[in-house]
């Protein structure tokens, strides 16, 4: 058994520890369930990718903030996990590409880093058989601080300050 596909109820953007003290919030929704906004148009990415870095001078790649999506309902969860799998739709404009791929349980990041400099406009991570490096369970997927931590770059051979369109960020357990 599979669970259906699941969409967070928290969506939060927050900026590298040592950079900004400030925590930038989405604007216009709270969640991916209704991510387009009214006149249609794809939610972007905070600051338009620019970011400041703790050490500017050996961080020359603009970055996003840190998006944090948790408080997934997962439906129908297997009785022995074996692997998630993470699907990102998106509009990278060519461009833009994953710094940060990871899943996140307690405010801890877990697990290996997924991110891959594939420009792909819907993107999945993580397979059936695929547990991130991670020993989770049901109780873990259940816990509403459960989800994924994403964070963008312009890619390395096109920099560019442009924006990233989400338009959903799902998880699925198998």
């Amino acid at each position: 058994m599979t669970s259906n596909w699941a969409l967070p109820s928290i969506v939060e953007q927050y900026s590298q520890p040592g950079a900004e003290n400030v925590h930038v919030s989405w604007i216009n929704f709270d969640n991916f369930n209704n991510l387009k906004t009214n006149n249609g148009k794809s939610v972007k990415t905070s600051r338009d990718l620019i970011h400041i870095a703790r050490d500017p001078r050996h961080d020359i790649v603009e970055k996003t903030y840190f998006i944090k999506c948790v408080g997934f309902n997962f439906v129908n969860l297997p009785l022995s996990p074996s692997g998630i799998e993470i699907k990102l739709t998106s509009n990278r404009f060519g461009r833009i590409t994953d710094e940060t791929v990871l899943l996140t349980l307690n405010d801890e990041t877990i697990g290996n880093n997924h991110a891959s400099l594939d420009l792909s406009p819907i993107k999945t991570y993580g397979n059936n058989n695929d547990m991130w490096n991670t020993t989770l369970t049901n109780s873990d997927f259940q816990n509403s601080s459960f989800g994924v931590i994403l964070r963008f770059q312009s890619h390395p051979n096109w920099p560019h300050k442009c924006s990233m369109l989400l338009d959903a960020i799902e998880i699925r357990i198998h």
